[in-house]
């Protein structure tokens, strides 16, 4: 009867992970315009801003972030630190970004030759991938 009974309580907290892990609804695209301004004004990844942020929404939690009453340092906030560093640090020197773009994509290409300039315009007649990285 015990196991029954525990058995039920994994499957609750397995269902309360796989729900608060997953989005419930998708994400709403960017447009390209604020992707194409927003993006030179951000600041990029910092592990230390990370760790900053969880520790103070720790404290808002209720969470004691001070030394532990023995005096010694506080472990946990130790740990959220440099989980927060390997976090970034993988996301910095392993993540891949992969673009792709549509065919129909307008282009405009510029050149010259022994005539002079040459401006042509066009679309893209298939699938174009690109890459890039994560800062």
């Amino acid at each position: 009867m015990a196991d029954i009974k525990i058995m039920g309580i994994i499957k609750t907290i397995t269902g309360v992970l796989k729900n608060s892990l997953s989005p419930s609804t998708p994400l709403s695209p960017i447009p390209k315009q604020q992707i194409l301004v927003g993006s030179k004004y951000r600041s990029g990844l910092s592990a230390i801003d990370i760790a900053s942020k969880i520790i103070q929404r720790k404290k808002e939690a209720g969470i004691p972030i001070t030394p532990l009453p023995s005096g010694s340092q506080n472990l946990d906030l130790i740990m959220e630190t440099i989980r927060v560093e390997e976090i970034v640090n993988a996301l910095l020197t392993k993540a891949k970004i992969e673009v792709a773009a549509p065919p129909g994509t307008n282009l405009t290409a510029t050149g010259g030759n022994a005539g002079g300039p040459v401006v042509a315009q066009g679309i893209t007649t298939s699938t174009v991938k690109s890459e890039g990285i994560i800062r």
